[in-house]
């Protein structure tokens, strides 16, 4: 079960529901923050119908009742997967996926482009790529990288469909600027980018919001907005107090498990509440990477980004109550898969390269 399929079946459930045109339905994703506890999705489909079937004075909840009973039809007919639904006061409509559908959905974001924006991508194609050393100052750099962010995004969910993007190849840690291959000319954003490189410059100009940031702005403990190469700070470490560091670290690891997995390697039964996390996240992909495309804002894809490998950081580092004598099992690439293929879409669409080896 996917967003695109869960929306999809909300959307028919509402056309039968209430006799509208398919076009009639507005789109709303499917996510997993808004669900109740207990449930792995919820949709804020029907307030927003409200006005358009029942009147002013009709309550959400009596719009969702009658979207899920119809979800209970379709299910019966064999148009939709089982999967349980129900409503809440807030008028949501709940679903609660099936193990298969777990499994799905894992299998799904393996896919990352697809999931994200609906297309499969292959190979490598020809993507906005601006070289930000020809820019002068550093927020000049800045601009750019946004720009070519949000060209990337734009490009990715729009018709006619996309280029090729990001394939499995392996992808190296050598940073084109670190390795001292742009050195002309010798501006200060070329400096910065001498320092901290062009994965760590990319993301923190796209992490913040404002357009026009003051000098000394922040986006957390020693992450300045527009890093110098006086003053770097933790964009230049290869910790996790680089968030850039972080993510494209989190990807080689997933790449690394699922190549484990290949070789017959053996781990403690994941936790399932980190499990859990990780799922909603993935799930919720597809809206994030929407919002950041309407917003024309790539600080939302940064952020989600970011959240995904810190579920991912846990699912991975989970204590057990006795490691040496936990539960083992062979371990399963379907997770790491799943998180990897996203990571690798994302930063792709913010111009990042995501190493395939630790």
């Amino acid at each position: 079960m996917t967003p695109w399929t869960l929306e999809a079946a909300l959307r028919r459930a509402a056309v039968r529901a209430y006799g509208l045109a398919p076009d009639d339905v507005p789109l709303v994703w499917p996510r997993n923050d808004h669900a109740e506890e207990g449930a792995d999705a919820a949709s804020a489909l029907a307030p927003r119908l409200v006005r358009l079937v029942a009147g002013r004075r009709s309550r959400p909840s009596a719009v969702s009742g009658r979207v899920v009973g119809e979800l209970a039809r379709m299910r019966d007919e064999g148009l939709v997967d089982y999967a349980h639904a129900d409503d809440d006061a807030r008028g949501f409509v709940n679903v609660t996926f099936t193990d298969a559908q777990h499994r799905d959905l894992l299998a799904a974001a393996a896919n990352g482009p697809r999931l994200l924006t609906g297309r499969a991508w292959n190979g490598q194609g020809e993507w906005p790529t601006t070289p930000l050393h020809e820019a002068g100052p550093v927020a000049q750099a800045r601009r750019l990288a946004r720009a070519d962010a949000r060209r990337r995004l734009a490009i990715a969910t729009a018709e006619p469909p996309p280029p090729p993007g990001p394939d499995d190849a392996e992808v190296s840690w050598r940073d084109p600027y670190l390795d001292g291959e742009h050195r002309e000319p010798v501006t200060p954003a070329a400096r910065v980018l001498g320092t901290v490189g062009e994965a760590s410059a990319r993301i923190a100009f796209c992490r913040s919001i404002p357009e026009h940031p003051r000098e000394a702005e922040t986006t957390g403990r020693d992450l300045p907005v527009l890093p110098s190469a006086e003053y770097p700070g933790a964009w230049v470490r290869l910790t996790d107090a680089n968030p850039a560091f972080r993510l494209r670290y989190a990807h080689a690891h997933a790449v690394s498990r699922v190549r484990w997995a290949g070789e017959g390697g053996t781990e403690p039964v994941p936790c399932l509440r980190h499990t859990t996390r990780v799922r909603g996240l993935l799930f919720d992909g597809t809206s994030a990477v929407d919002t950041a495309v309407r917003r024309e804002e790539p600080h939302i894809l940064v952020r989600y980004l970011e959240a995904l490998a810190s579920a991912y950081d846990e699912w991975r580092t989970c204590p057990t109550a006795d490691p040496e004598g936990a539960e083992r099992a062979s371990v399963d690439p379907a997770l790491p898969a799943a998180v990897a293929g996203v990571l690798r879409t994302g930063l792709f669409l913010l111009g990042v390269s995501a190493p395939t080896r630790l």
